[in-house]
This record gives C-alpha cells, structure tokens and sequence, in this order.
C-alpha cells in the first residue's frame, strides 16, 4: 500500500486540518469540537440549519458541501463509521439560528443510533430539530422496502435541496419537506470494479476479482446485488439506467437531475463516457435531463468505480436545485439569497446531564470471601485493550466480508486510547470502565461506540462507590452491561449481532455463580464462544449486513466475536485479582 500517510490513525484529523486552511474563504473548524466544521456563513439568526454528518473517506462528501446556501455545519466520523453522538449535537449547537436544525444524512445503524442520541443531548437547549434519513439506494432493499435502502450519492441533492429552501427563509417543517421530496425523487446506484483500503488495515476490506465487476456495490464496499463479467463502458451505462429507471417508472416528459459520481480512482474522463451514454439512455425513455453533475462527488477511499443517481424533478425541486451555492465540492453561479439575519456564533452547550445510576442495575457490597478488590483494578481496562488491539486485523477482516471492515480498527483505536490515558495509574476500575465509555462515545461512533459505550458505562455505574465485589456483584456487573447494550441497539437473540454472544454468556455466570467465581467465569467464557460460533448460520436482521439478506449466512458476526474477546479477556482478567479471606 502506497500512500500519503503519516500516521493512520491521525488521517481524519489531518484531512480536516488541510481542508479547513484549503478553503477558509468558505468553512472554519468548530472551537469547541475538532471533528466539527461549520460553514462561515452560519449561524443566521433566524434561518434554519442544515447539518449532515458520516464517515470520512467519501470526500467530498461530507465536509465539502459546507458553505453558502448548502449545509452549515458537518459531524466527522472516522474512515467509514459514523460519527459521535457529541458531534453530531455540536454540530447541531453550532448550525442553529433560533429557528431549528434539520438534520440531513444517511441511512446507517450508527448514523440512526448517534443522530438520536445527539437529539436526546440538546433537547433540554431548546433546539428544535427535524430529521430526514436517505435511501436513494436501490440495490440495498427491495423497493417494497425501501425504508431499509442505505443513502448513497442522493444525499448530495437532499443537502442541495434542503439547503436551497433553508437559504431562502422556509420553516423548519417546509425545509423538511423540500429535502424529504428531494430524497424521494432520488434514485442511485453503484457499480465497482476494484476494492479500497483502510489505511489502518493495510489491505483491501474486501474483494473484486480482475475481470469482474459488482453491481449494486455500497460505498463503503458491502456487497452488491450481483458479480458479473466485466462489461464494456456503454453495457455498464444501459445496466445502471435500467436499474435506476425500473425502479423509478417515471412518466415521459419528467425532466430530472443526473449525478455521476467517481468512487475515487476512476479517472473522470471514464466517467465522461459513462455519462455520454447515460444521458442517451434517460432520453430514449422520453426523460429530459434539466442539469447534470459529473465528477468525484461522493467517494470511497480508492475504490474503482461510480454511481449513477437520477433525481426526477417538480417545479418546486427545479428551482431549488437553481438557488446558487458556493461550497467546496460543488458551486452554482446565479443570484445570491440576501441573509435572512446577521451571521452569529455557536450557541453554548447546555448543562451537561449528570451520571445516574438510578436506572441501572447496583452491584452489592462483597458479602462472601472470595471476591474482586475494585479499588486497584484499573489494569482490567489496560488488559482488555491489549486484546482488542491485537485482534484489530482480525475483527475488520470478518467485519469486510459482510460490512464495511472498520470494526476492529475503530474498536482498537478506542480501547487503545482508553488504556493509555489510565496506563500505570491504579484507579478503581468504575474510574477505568468510566473513562472507557467516555472515549468509546465521545471519539469513535459508528454503532459500536455508543453500544459498547453504554456496556461499559453501566458497568462502571453499577460498581461505582464499591471497594470489592463477590459473585453476586460480578453477575450484577454483567447484567448492567447488558442492559446498556440492549437498551441502545434493540438487538434480540437470533439477530446476528453481540447480543447473540452477550445474553448467553451473563446466563451461564448466573446460572453458574454459586459454584464459586472461577466455574462461573469459564462457564461465561464457553457460552460467549457457542454465543459467537452460533452467529456464523444466522442471517443478519440489523445493520449493514441486514441488507444482504440470505448473503449475510456462513460468516461469524464482528460484534459478537469482539464481544466474546472482551468476556473471555475479562474473565481471565478477574480471575487473576481475585482474592480469599
């Protein structure tokens, strides 16, 4: 792998450095968040906020469409994961003018779970939001089930939309309407010709072989519809229109927006040819193209290939889509929208809410003499990363073959840094399992930063103020853990998720714990590997992988087996501090 990198893990943050000296003349970075990049033409009182937010790796997208008339503030995830719950609601706190925020973005587990949750944090602001979720992506859901289709390269005519009707004073409701018609008129889809690479892993996340093709690919790699032979570029062009347009059926005479988009290593002059034949198909179907948008609008890292999307246009949209805007990944000349109020600053984070332990489950004080002194335990924490950060490789290469790859490099990045902020320090271990739930929510995302967050969280609630814990309070630790993990995804049993691995572990401890600590533990430790190994024949119900359907079977759960590296780990981990008085 031949890259510009200097340290992977430090590539979002550099990139974001870089674009804001770039084009300050447009955008500037958030003071108070540095994965946060607001437009200089925002706040306007009295104007509804556009915010978007999503993975880095897709540039321009997300962060080059801040500016003039587009969006006013953008949450940055890490390379294909979505970002915080903080930065989405920083985000939120920074684009607000007084008259609401809606919140513009795609359809992905942690996108819904970290989108809602910033929601929750700046209610009590008074923040009025509105949000609309993109699902332009015809491949990934049948069309009976659309709400399941993950949002690709349409959310850029969304933002578009959105942003034009914002700009020329639309409420919060009529702002939500345009960019929820906009998505609707939207649809999309992707053909690739070769994989990318996480820098962090080194390799591709997963495969296309030479001499082939995927049609229906996702931006971050999840599998298409179908692998097929290679075709020439003008059998690409007429495959990708039918799909869009079967999908579509739009009546002769529509007139409509096209959009082709590179996935980042497609020289655009292919991507001209693509189009010149594009635009002959959509005429031969009596379609009327009223603007077209060629180039590199939305990528993937260095993947090969492109997107087709085609917005079909009212009057309404038509004029919208005319508003000029002047962002980094696209500007419009035509007359600029007067400001409806004067440019303001961030709005201020409220009170920040409290830790409560009143919903979670308290571990007792140790009654009975074989137990775990908690005073000291922090290196717990520093044992648990040392396993996660060992098996980064392996859990993003299981991630890659149903998802997107980055389950372990983001698992490890935070658990890593986690354990280096506590390293040698000997605190209690609620101290160490507080201190990883804040970096897991406050600097990874994606869906397993809140979901292991909110584990370690009520872990470290549920022991807090204790000096030692027995059998019944490891099983109420446990317990606690799974009530954060299932309050925040939904996930049940049978799923293929970390559920499938967490609920029959805690079992076999409670089912097990009167025997002593050490059986219960081993009990846990071989019902978490029969909980993981189980995920293998199951077929996804949630996240990305939900969208493959019967394709998801015969591979292990990412979620599940990082999950069962960290009971094991943590079994091990007690077993070696506990003590018999």
């Amino acid at each position: 792998m031949q890259r510009f990198i200097n340290d992977p893990d430090d590539i979002v943050d550099e990139t974001v450095a870089g674009f804001v000296k770039a084009h300050r003349d447009l955008v500037r970075k958030d003071p108070e968040n540095p994965r946060v990049v607001v437009s200089r033409f925002a706040p306007q009182e009295g104007k509804v906020g556009i915010v978007t937010g999503g993975g880095s790796g897709h540039e321009p997208a997300f962060i080059g469409y801040v500016g003039q008339n587009m969006v006013d503030a953008v949450a940055i995830g890490e390379l294909f994961s979505s970002p915080t719950a903080k930065s989405f609601a920083d985000a939120i706190r920074a684009a607000d003018g007084g008259a609401g925020v809606a919140v513009l973005y795609g359809n992905y587990a942690g996108d819904n779970m970290n989108v809602r949750m910033a929601g929750e944090m700046v209610a009590p602001e008074g923040i009025d939001i509105a949000t609309v979720v993109a699902n332009d992506d015809v491949c990934s859901a049948p069309v009976d089930e659309r709400e399941k289709r993950r949002g690709v390269a349409g959310e850029i005519f969304m933002w578009k939309i959105g942003g034009a009707k914002a700009a020329l004073g639309g409420s919060l409701a009529e702002v939500k309407n345009a960019a929820q018609t906009a998505i609707d008129a939207c649809r999309s889809v992707g053909v690739g010709l070769g994989p990318c690479t996480l820098p962090a892993l080194g390799h591709p996340n997963f495969q296309i072989e030479a001499g082939t093709m995927e049609v229906g690919i996702g931006h971050h790699g999840e599998p298409g519809a179908r692998v097929e032979p290679l075709k020439s570029a003008d059998a690409v062009a007429d495959d990708m229109v039918k799909i869009v347009l079967d999908d579509h059926n739009l009546p002769e005479g529509t007139e409509i927006a096209v959009l082709v988009s590179g996935l980042g290593a497609t020289p655009v002059n292919e991507l001209y040819v693509l189009y010149d034949r594009i635009e002959v198909g959509l005429e031969k179907a009596g379609l009327q193209v009223h603007r077209a948008f060629v180039g590199n609008y939305f990528t993937s890292l260095e993947m090969v290939g492109a997107t087709l999307t085609v917005m079909a246009l009212t009057d309404e949209l038509k004029s919208l889509l005319d508003v000029s805007c002047a962002t980094p990944g696209m500007t419009l000349p035509g007359d600029i929208t007067a400001p409806i109020g004067k440019i303001g600053t961030r709005r201020r984070q409220g009170q920040a809410a409290q830790r409560s332990n009143l919903s979670v489950l308290r571990a007792p004080e140790a009654v009975r003499s074989e137990k775990l002194d908690l005073t000291t335990a922090s290196g717990i924490v520093e044992e648990l990363a040392a396993v996660i950060v060992a098996n980064k490789t392996h859990l993003s290469d299981i991630d890659g073959l149903i998802g997107d790859g980055d389950h372990g490099i983001n698992m490890a990045k935070g658990f890593g840094r986690a354990a280096d902020q506590i390293a040698g320090k000997n605190l209690p271990l609620s101290d160490a399992f507080e201190k990883l739930s804040d970096v897991l929510m406050s600097e990874i995302g994606g869906s397993m930063g809140p979901l292991y967050g909110f584990v370690f969280r009520n872990m470290s609630l549920s022991i807090e103020d204790r000096t030692a814990i027995d059998a019944d309070g490891i099983s109420a630790m446990l317990n606690a853990g799974l009530q954060g993990a299932r309050s925040t995804g939904g996930a049940k049993i049978g799923d293929k998720t970390l559920i499938d691995c967490f609920v029959p572990a805690v079992e076999a401890f409670e089912a097990s714990k009167n025997q002593g600590i050490v059986p219960a533990l081993s009990a846990m430790s071989a019902a978490a590997e029969k909980g993981r190994d189980s995920t293998v024949d199951m077929v996804a119900k949630l996240g990305r992988a939900a969208r493959l359907g019967e394709r998801s079977r015969g591979v292990l759960d990412a979620g599940a087996t990082s999950c069962c590296l960290i009971l094991n780990e943590l079994a091990a981990a007690i077993s070696r501090r506990l003590t018999s008085v």
